[in-house]
């Protein structure tokens, strides 16, 4: 009687672990693999004195997918006047790594995420972010 009740333990535990499995949050997939300031980055375009490129307030970050699902991620980064620098919606797989930079940041970043080919989840548009997110 004790095997069947330590068997039947076991078929309810895992039952339960891929239920929870289902639940699962692909936000948490996207993880944060560095950050670095005074990035060069060949789109930003500010200057010191002499003309000399500047990118000393560059921020930029490399976000990677750290599930074994491909997902899809809209990033905003934040700009020293408020505004926020949005980056196309893009499709992740495995381990893929995104860069991400502000050319004059505050060090403040979003990001919204869901599995691939979701359409119950809708990602914000770059308006939406824009005006919701706007620093006064």
């Amino acid at each position: 009687m004790n095997l069947k009740k330590a068997i039947l333990m076991v078929i309810l535990l895992l039952v339960a672990f891929l239920a929870g499995a289902q639940d699962q949050t692909y936000s948490d997939c996207l993880v944060k693999a560095s950050s670095k300031w005074g990035a060069v980055c060949e789109r930003c375009e500010a200057y010191k004195e002499n003309f000399k490129r500047d990118h000393s307030a560059t921020y930029q970050i490399e976000l990677q997918n750290s599930c074994t699902e491909m997902i899809e991620v809209k990033v905003a980064m934040e700009e020293s006047n408020g505004t926020w620098r949005t980056f196309p919606i893009r499709a992740l797989g495995p381990r893929e790594i995104m860069l991400a930079y502000a050319c004059k940041g505050t060090g403040k970043y979003m990001y919204w995420v869901r599995r691939v080919n979701d359409t119950e989840i809708l990602l914000p548009s770059d308006q939406e972010i824009l005006t919701e997110y706007r620093s006064h």
